[in-house]
């Protein structure tokens, strides 16, 4: 139903340098919008609605949060192409937004797994490959 208007899209993203990347997770995510639309029986674009979009996005094969980012990007772009093109009247993806993805903080020795490694090569200190050592593992954790 949506290949014809897929494969334009495609071009279109080749014509105007698209990375190759972006290319291939734009066509994995209308390949599975594509999916999705027959999934509910739907012929034609303008059968398409905003709550369909949604429920793409946010339910279809239980994505995780970086899948529902690129599937919201994904259907800005194609959205944003058939309106250019004419092809269907308003840009109904505009209102998607997109998820919120935490930033993973840094993560940090305890100070029990800090003072094992200490406590180890404290122990065999007493040669001067002991002593290199120990020196080594001292100056890692000044820092």
């Amino acid at each position: 139903m949506l290949k014809k208007q897929i494969t334009g899209f495609i071009d279109y993203c080749k014509v105007t340098d698209f990375p190759t990347r972006s290319i291939q997770s734009l066509s994995a995510s209308l390949r599975e919008f594509s999916a999705f639309a027959e999934s509910l029986g739907i012929a034609a674009l303008p059968e398409i609605s905003y709550r369909h979009l949604l429920d793409f996005v946010a339910d279809f094969r239980a994505p995780s949060i970086h899948k529902k980012k690129a599937r919201a990007w994904c259907l800005h772009q194609f959205y944003h192409f058939l309106t250019l093109h004419n092809l269907v009247g308003e840009n109904i993806a505009l209102g998607l937004l997109y998820p919120k993805i935490e930033k993973t903080g840094p993560q940090f020795l305890t100070v029990s797994e800090f003072n094992r490694p200490l406590d180890h090569f404290s122990k065999t200190a007493d040669s001067p490959l002991g002593l290199r050592n120990l020196t080594i593992i001292l100056t890692q954790g000044a820092f």
